[in-house]
């Protein structure tokens, strides 16, 4: 996963210079092109859809968070509750009687789930998912709130 993500971010880092000098090369005659960049862009051009469909969804992540918004607003007929998480679930729907649904947005050609997300989906399939109550008395709240104006 490490190696994934430091590949992602060397991609990244490679489709915004080429970005920026095809940006500044427009602006040029086309006998200044260096013959270099020209066949560095071409290069570009040949990578596959799927790579360069990754590289434009990390780059633009507003895309996703739209797609989200929509989302939600579509979710709020189908359920009582939606529960906002963002990550790395987007979202809890809860449906009064019936059940509750954990839910993960995807936009793009490409819905991929990241290994957390996958990870999370194999717990909720193999039953692992319990309700917890966690019961904190007046005193403890108390003495945390003492302890946070003493600092």
């Amino acid at each position: 996963m490490d190696n994934f993500n430091w590949a992602l971010i060397t991609a990244l880092f490679l489709l915004l210079i080429i970005a920026y000098l095809i940006g500044r090369l427009h602006n040029r005659k086309s006998a200044d092109i260096p013959t270099d960049l020209i066949d560095l862009y071409k290069g570009v051009q040949d990578l596959p859809a799927r790579v360069l469909q990754t590289i434009q969804g990390s780059i633009n992540p507003q895309k996703g968070k739209m797609a989200e918004l929509l989302t939600y607003a579509e979710l709020r007929y189908d359920y009582d509750r939606i529960v906002p998480l963002g990550w790395p679930i987007d979202f809890i729907g809860i449906k009064n009687n019936e059940r509750i649904d954990f839910i993960e947005v995807k936009s793009g050609q490409f819905h991929v789930l990241t290994e957390e997300e996958k990870h999370i989906k194999n717990l909720i399939a193999a039953g692992r998912v319990n309700f917890r109550l966690i019961k904190v008395t007046e005193e403890e709240v108390q003495r945390f709130v003492s302890a946070r104006e003493r600092k």
